[in-house]
This record gives C-alpha cells, structure tokens and sequence, in this order.
C-alpha cells in the first residue's frame, strides 16, 4: 500500500487496519446517493435529520469543553453550518432528479469551485495545475450531457450548486478550523445546519416527521454509512496518510456510487457518459493534487 504515501516507520500491521478503514470510507461515502433514492422523505427533510444526527454522534466533543469563541468565530460557525445544511439539501434533491453518476460527479467539482472562490475574495490567482485540470474536465462534462436517460437539467444545476456550496463552505470554514478543533467545528455547524433546514421546513410546510420505518432505517444506514465509516473513517487516517491522498480517494465516490446504483437500481449509465466521466474525474485529480 505505498501509494497511500504512509510515513516510513508505520508499523505493517497499523497500515492493514487504515488501509481497511480507508476501504470501508470509500464505501460508506459512496452509499450515499443510493440511500436518499430510496427514502420516502422530502430532501429537505432528509438532510435536516442527517445534520441533526451528525451533531448528535459528534457531541462527545462538546463534553471536552468549548474553547472561547470569539464573535467572527460563531459568524463562520453559523455561516459554514448554512452552507452545510443548504449543499445537502440541494444535492439530495439532485439524486432524486438526474442519474447518480452526473450528480455525484457534478458535485465532485469542488477544487474548481474553491479556486475560483478563492480567486474572487482573496485574489489568489488559480494555479497552472487547477487551470490544466479544468481544461481535462469540460470536454468530459460535454461527454456527459450525451447520457440524457436518466438526466435532468434541474437536477444538474443543483448538483452544480450543491458542490458551489460545499467549496463556499470549505473557505468559511476554514477560518474557524484555525482555532477550534475538528469534532467540535463539525458538531457545531452540523447543529447550525440542521436548525436553519428545521426551520426553513416548518416555515415552508415541508413534512418534517412521520416517515415511514423504512426511510428510519434508510437515515440511520446514511448516518452510519457516509457518515461515521465515511467522514469520520477520513478522519481517522488522517493521522497517518497525507491529506492530498484522501482528497483524491475521494474521488472514487462517484465510481463507487455508480456501481452501486447499477446493481440496485439497475441504473447503466451509457459508454459516453463512463468517458466523460473518467475525464472529469482525471481533470478533479489533477486540480486537486
């Protein structure tokens, strides 16, 4: 497993449980899309509780004590938990719209975005890298718009929007990170999330409750799915393999999430969206490097 670039001196053994552990994330983050296909939910709904119970399994972090949050602190905490909170409610939304392989490739746009964001509010000029891997990238997504069984132009955007608010999130994010410690940033802003969609769907009529047990069910599997084996399974390794490894490992979630939806959705995607979906993938990596 050397391409998993882990520090010399980790000993064999420690490298087979990350190694199983990164395998198991990869799955756990792919299991996603699939999962909301099969809720009976609005998608509001639906990343409401997935906040929620994700502020509720990290909340041990809390009992370690809070740091002192300085007033631009719990601004960004805010800001990132809405961002959070609106990235899942516009991708979930994407999944029951268009193909699993355009949304989740779609919203595997975020290096593209984050540099541009970055370029626009802090004026860091993209680098030749980002600029290469986009340049592999569009004629994928051209290749893409070829596969219109099962697409939607709806479901596309807000796929698009969906990884536009996860970059945006990442930069407001950022800041507070300096200071305050993972679990705890995650806790918070998944509890900011999940109060602005509670909210957002009692004001707007969206059923909220009542659901049946299948979709429970489905919710729990998607808090311990791509939630736990997935989030925090990343988490875990990073102690011992480089952050650019996993940030490319990340990528295989569309793979992983296609596959999946061909054997239980039975959703094939056709031979020119598989190409145009390799390409998108190569121009991500090599923006993401």
């Amino acid at each position: 497993m050397r391409f998993l670039g882990f520090d010399p001196d980790t000993p064999p053994a420690q490298r087979t449980k990350v190694g199983a552990v990164l395998a198991l994330a990869v799955l756990g983050i792919s299991s996603s899309a699939v999962l909301v296909r099969g809720m009976q939910a609005d998608p509001l709904a639906i990343a409401a509780w997935r906040t929620l119970g994700a502020a509720v399994v990290l909340s041990p972090a809390l009992l370690r004590g809070v740091p002192a949050l300085r007033r631009r602190d719990v601004v960004d905490l805010i800001g990132a938990g809405v961002l959070l909170g609106l990235h899942f409610w516009s991708w979930f939304t994407s999944v029951t719209l268009t193909s699993i392989l355009r949304s989740t490739l779609l919203v595997c746009l975020v290096p593209a975005w984050t540099a541009l964001l970055e370029w626009m509010l802090r004026g860091t000029v993209p680098t030749r890298r980002h600029l290469l891997g986009l340049a592999i990238a569009l004629p994928g997504l051209a290749l893409l718009s070829g596969d219109d069984r099962h697409a939607s132009l709806d479901g596309d955007l807000l796929a698009g929007l969906a990884g536009l608010l996860w970059a945006a999130y990442l930069v407001v994010g950022r800041r507070v990170r300096q200071r305050v410690d993972a679990a705890t940033t995650m806790c918070l802003v998944c509890l900011a999330g999940s109060l602005t969609l509670f909210a957002v769907g009692a004001g707007t009529g969206v059923t909220l409750t009542g659901f049946p047990s299948s979709t429970w069910g489905l919710l729990a599997l998607a808090l311990a799915g791509p939630q736990l084996l997935g989030h925090q399974g990343f988490a875990y390794a990073l102690r011992w393999v480089p952050a650019s490894t996993l940030s490319t490992l990340m990528l295989l979630e569309p793979v992983g999430a296609t596959l999946l939806a061909a054997l239980v959705l039975h959703e094939i995607p056709q031979r020119e969206a598989v190409l145009g979906g390799a390409l998108v993938l190569a121009g991500v990596w090599t923006a993401s490097r």
